[in-house]
C-alpha cells in the first residue's frame, strides 16, 4: 500500500519496487520456460537415441537418478481417436445409414441477427441485450 506523505502526495517509492520485482520475476519466468524447453527436447533425443520400446509403445530410458529420485525418463505414446467427418459421412452414405445417424441442430446465425438489425427489425436495445458486453483486465507496464 502506498504511504500518503504530509503533502498529500503518494510515495510511489513502494510501487516501484513492486513494479521491478514483478518484471524481474516475468523475465525469470520467460527465461526458466526457455531453459525447460531445451533441456526436454535434449532429453527427448537421448531417449530416442538409447530408450527402448515397452509394451505400450513408448520409449524408456532407464537412469536411476538417486538425487532426484528418477528411475527412468519415458517418451510416452499417447493415442486419441479423432472422428472424421469426411469420411464418415461418405461411408455412412455407402451403407444407407446416413439419415439414422445424422439430426438437425437449430443454430442462430449471428450474421442474420445482424441483418435483421440492418433491416430495422431489431432495436438498438434488443442487440445490446444478445450481445452483452464483456469487460476483462489485464495489467501491462508500459515502457518509456
Amino acid at each position: 500500500m502506498p504511504i500518503i506523505t504530509n503533502e498529500s502526495t503518494p510515495d510511489l517509492d513502494p510501487i516501484r519496487r513492486e513494479v521491478q520485482q514483478y518484471v524481474t520475476l516475468k523475465d525469470e519466468a520467460e527465461a526458466i520456460t526457455e531453459r525447460v524447453n531445451t533441456i526436454k527436447k535434449r532429453l527427448t533425443s537421448y531417449i530416442e537415441d538409447l530408450g527402448e520400446p515397452n509394451e505400450k509403445g513408448s520409449i524408456v530410458l532407464t537412469v536411476d537418478d538417486e538425487r532426484t529420485g528418477t528411475r527412468s525418463i519415458v517418451k510416452q505414446r499417447r493415442v486419441s481417436k479423432q472422428f472424421d467427418e469426411d469420411k464418415a459421412n461418405a461411408i455412412l452414405q455407402s451403407k444407407g445409414v446416413f439419415e439414422t445417424c445424422t439430426k438437425t441442430i437449430t443454430v442462430l446465425d449471428q450474421d442474420a441477427v445482424m441483418a435483421a438489425y440492418y433491416e430495422g427489425k431489431l432495436t438498438d436495445e434488443d442487440i445490446d441485450t444478445m450481445f452483452p458486453e464483456k469487460v476483462t483486465w489485464a495489467i501491462v507496464l508500459e515502457k518509456k
